[in-house]
This record gives structure tokens, C-alpha cells and sequence, in this order.
């Protein structure tokens, strides 16, 4: 017996040694295993380590995109452009805060890693509102959490003073369907590409024409039309069309703007202008404002053209009860129940798009709208609009008074309830390419007045309007949306992408342990 265990013990030995190895070599790989999965997961949320399964390559920069942002950033014999991109709040809490801005934020990410010239700067606003201050329109606008703002610096990342920044919301990297509101889209090379064109001056911005000739108040006299016209993104120029036409005709983005017109329009030759404006509007898909108040008499040329678009100017308006001085048809409040509340039976999707732009979900404490010497528009149903086929049309109005105004008719007598002081007409070109022709009628001459400008919603209503027409958005070649894809991953519940982290990270691991440790005990007992 004694021999015999002493010939066994040179095996055993070699099966507890090689047993041993095994056990080790599986607890190293193991521990490889888990250790590789937290360092790559780490990394990946700080370098943006991904990758892209859609078929659109809807998370990545194309080629194209990043051939012309390097002609924008690096142009060739030109000093190289130093860009801020500038977050309203801190980039851990960016990257995860609401349905956009997660989205946006990869982009970023991938446009600051792949440029050398481009940095992401990150504010905290909710402690310190003061570095908000500077990317202000108007003295209401906050910049939200989510906004992005665009701004050229140097080499150092100083912004360059004298030169204005361009801020957008996390939402206008968005494509929507123009008559459902729906998302199909992300539009973030376009966006992208525009903001640094813009600020470099490398396009040409569509042109908002302020239109003479017929009493009007020239640019001189109107200075706050120019200013926010301008501020909104648009070149600015006086135009008569009575001995002059519209260039840049095949801008879809370009406006004229008919301010409080002594005289009619000119109707009665084949160059008349109602016709260059119709032709205007109907033809390159331009977009027009146009505003009266009660010291404008009435204008059949320009009712004329109005009325294909739904729209027109009625009497005077005054209101004792809800006016600035109290004196009747001074200056009116907007009632916001009317078009925008809630809690409202006559709530518009289209104005309660726009206005929640300015307000948010806030539904009291809200800040005036104001209407000096004012005017009633009238709104049709979009029945009368002439479109011609392949156009979807609508009308509606944006701000009511409350019912207690009181109207004047020609005739002399007195009506007394809510009617409407700003409205828009909207058709949407099918034939070309679903492009959007605006038509906005304001009953108050004096909107845009400074007196306003601190406390009141008119300059921010006003500038949400011009976002409609032009949203800073320009084409680029070979660029284009891209759409929504299906076979993303898109609908992975929590729940599941949970088992399949807990599948590769641990289950996986634990049979590749299960299987060294049988291998060990087989070893061990044979």
C-alpha cells in the first residue's frame, strides 16, 4: 500500500497543479472581463464611443458634412475660424435632459472631436443667470437649459467681442411634418453648418423688404422694425415697387413688410404692385407682414390681396376695462384664454405651437401683449384662400382681445366682444418640395415700441413669427435631413437593455467561471 501511494503522489500533484492553473486562468478572465466592461463603458460616455446601426447613419457626421464644415473652419489661404459651442448648463446634465437634447449633444460631441478649432463650453445659468445674459433677443427671452449657442472666439477660447452669437433650441435640430407637427427627422449638419456660415458671413441671408412709398414711416422713422428684423437673421432694404422690383427671387425666406400705409397700392397696370406681390408670394413663396391701425384709412388694392389669403382689416377697437390708461382705444391687452390657454374650448394647435415658444406650459402670471391705436383683423376660414392645387392652407388667429372690447362699424354702431388683433395665414407649397409662404396681419401700428420692449411679449411674439418665416437655416449641398429609421434600436424597453447589460456583464462570465471550475473538478478526480 505504502508503494502504491507513493506512485500516485507525482500525478496528484500534477492535477492539482494543472487544476490550479485552470482555476486561475478562468478567475483572470473573469476578473478581464468585468474590468474591460467598466473601463469601456466609462470611456465610451466620456469620448462618445459608439456605434452607428441605423441606415440613415443617423448618428454620424457625413463625409460631406465634414467637407464643408472644414472649408467654413479652415478655408484655404484664410486664417482658421475658432468656434464656441455654448451649453446653458453643465454637460453631465445636458447630455440627459429631455427628449432632444441627448440627441443634440452626441452631435457636439463628434463636431468638437473631429475639429480642433471647435469647443464646447458648459454654464451653469441656474446658479449663475448672469453668463446667460449676453445670448438675450429680447429683455424676456431666458435662454432655456437646452438652448445651444453658437459664437466665434480665438485660439483660446475667448468669445470675440463686437460679433453677435446665433442661439437655437435643442428642438430646431428637428425636422416636423408641416401639417401634423410630427417628428420625422434630425436636421443637425444643416443647423450646424448654418450656424457657422452665418457668423462667418460665408451665405447670404434672405432679405426682409420694408415697403415705401405709400405714406409709410421710412427705416429712419421705424428703427425697431429694422432692428428686429436684423436681429431675427434678415438683411434689411427699403423697396418701391412702384419703380422697383425684388431681387433674390428664389429665396423662399424673404418677407416684405407693409407698415401703415397712407395710400393704396398701385393696381392698374400689368406691373402694378399687387401683382409683383402676388407673384412674390405665390410664385417664389415669399412671406409678407402687413400692418394697420386705426389712423389707416381703408385700402382696396391691399384688402384685395389680403382676402385671398383669408385675411383683412376691420374698425377701430377700444377697451375701458382692459387698456393700458383706462381711456378707451389707448392701448389694449391681449386675452391669451382666446387662442393659447388650455383650459380654453377655442384653443388653436397652431397658435398654441407658437406661443408655447415664448411661454412654455405657463398658464398665469404671463407678461402683456400690447396693441396702441388698434385695429381689428378679420380671419376667414381657409376656404378662402387662393392657393391654386397641390397647397394645404390654413388661417387662424394668435391674439384676441378680451370680450369686453368694444368695435365701431362704419355705419356707427357699437360692438361689443373678444376680436382679433394679430393673425396668420399659412399655405404649404406641396408642388415645391412642401415650402411655406407666411401672411401675417397686425392691427397695432405701434408693436414693436420700445415702451414694450422690457416687460411685454410683443418683440418675442413678433420675433417667434419671424422664426416661422426663417428659422436660420440655410441649404448646403448634398446635405438634407435625415429621417427617423425604423430598424434603429429605437424601441429597446429599460427593462430589456437591463437583461442584455446583465447577460454580457455577468451571466456570460459566470458560465465561462462555471465551466473552469468543472474542468478543475474533473481534473481533480481523475
Amino acid at each position: 500500500m505504502a508503494n502504491t501511494s507513493k506512485t500516485k503522489q507525482p500525478r496528484d500533484k500534477r492535477n492539482l497543479k494543472y487544476g490550479s492553473l485552470s482555476v486561475i486562468v478562468t478567475v483572470v478572465f473573469v476578473v478581464l472581463v468585468i474590468v474591460l466592461n467598466i473601463i469601456a463603458t466609462s470611456l465610451s460616455s466620456v469620448y462618445g464611443w459608439y456605434t452607428d446601426m441605423t441606415a440613415s447613419g443617423f448618428y454620424s457626421l457625413s463625409d460631406p458634412f465634414v467637407e464643408q464644415m472644414d472649408e467654413l473652419l479652415n478655408p484655404e489661404g484664410g486664417d482658421p475660424v475658432y468656434l464656441n459651442i455654448v451649453l446653458m448648463c453643465e454637460e453631465d446634465y445636458f447630455k440627459t435632459y429631455g427628449y432632444f437634447a441627448p440627441t443634440v449633444y452626441h452631435s457636439l460631441k463628434e463636431l468638437a472631436a473631429t475639429f480642433d478649432n471647435v469647443n464646447i463650453v458648459a454654464y451653469n445659468t441656474t446658479v449663475h443667470p448672469e453668463l446667460a445674459e449676453k445670448y438675450k433677443t429680447t429683455a424676456l427671452d431666458t435662454p432655456a437649459l437646452d438652448d445651444i449657442v453658437f459664437e466665434l472666439c480665438d485660439e483660446n477660447g475667448n468669445a470675440l467681442i463686437g460679433t453677435p452669437a446665433k442661439k437655437f433650441t435643442a428642438r430646431s435640430f428637428f425636422v416636423s411634418d408641416a401639417e401634423s407637427g410630427t417628428l420625422i427627422g434630425y436636421k443637425a449638419e444643416e443647423k450646424l453648418l448654418s450656424a457657422v456660415a452665418l457668423l462667418t458671413g460665408k451665405v447670404e441671408k434672405p432679405t426682409a423688404y420694408y415697403l415705401q412709398g405709400h405714406g409709410e414711416p421710412t427705416l429712419a422713422e421705424a428703427p425697431e422694425w429694422q432692428e428686429v428684423l436684423e436681429l431675427a437673421g434678415f438683411n434689411v432694404r427699403e423697396i418701391n415697387l412702384s419703380v422697383e422690383d425684388f431681387e433674390n427671387k428664389n429665396s423662399a425666406d424673404n418677407i416684405i413688410v407693409i407698415n401703415c400705409p397712407k395710400y393704396d397700392l398701385h393696381s392698374a397696370s400689368d406691373l402694378s404692385e399687387v401683382k409683383k406681390l402676388r407673384t412674390f408670394l405665390g410664385t417664389n413663396y415669399g412671406n409678407m407682414i402687413v400692418v394697420e391701425d386705426a389712423s389707416v384709412p381703408t385700402l382696396p388694392a391691399l384688402e384685395g390681396l389680403l382676402s385671398e389669403w383669408g385675411l383683412g382689416f376691420a374698425s377701430s377697437v377700444s377697451d375701458d376695462k382692459h387698456s393700458v390708461s383706462g381711456s378707451g382705444a389707448g392701448k389694449l391687452f391681449a386675452d391669451y384664454n382666446k387662442t393659447y390657454i388650455k383650459t380654453s374650448e377655442n384653443v388653436q394647435p397652431m397658435a398654441t405651437q407658437i406661443l408655447s415658444k415664448i411661454f412654455g406650459d405657463a398658464t398665469t402670471n404671463l407678461p402683456n401683449t400690447i396693441f396702441t391705436t388698434p385695429k381689428e383683423v378679420t380671419v376667414a376660414d381657409k376656404s378662402s384662400v387662393v392657393s391654386g392645387i397641390n397647397a394645404s392652407e390654413s388661417t387662424f388667429a394668435l391674439l384676441n382681445t378680451y370680450d369686453s372690447a368694444v368695435t365701431k362699424a362704419q355705419d356707427g354702431s357699437l360692438k361689443t366682444g373678444s376680436v382679433t388683433m394679430l393673425a396668420v395665414s399659412r399655405i404649404i407649397w406641396e408642388v415645391n418640395n412642401d415650402e411655406i409662404s407666411y401672411v401675417v396681419a397686425l392691427g397695432s401700428g405701434d408693436f414693436l415700441s420700445t415702451e414694450y420692449e422690457k416687460s411685454c411679449a410683443n418683440r418675442d411674439i413678433m420675433f417667434a413669427l419671424l422664426n416661422l418665416m426663417w428659422d436660420n437655416t440655410v441649404s448646403f449641398n448634398n446635405i438634407d435631413y435625415k429621417e427617423f429609421d425604423d430598424t434603429a434600436l429605437t424601441d429597446v424597453s429599460t427593462t430589456a437593455a437591463n437583461t442584455w447589460t446583465i447577460t454580457c456583464v455577468a451571466v456570460v462570465p459566470l458560465i465561462i467561471a462555471g465551466l473552469g471550475a468543472f474542468v478543475y473538478v474533473r481534473r481533480r478526480h481523475s
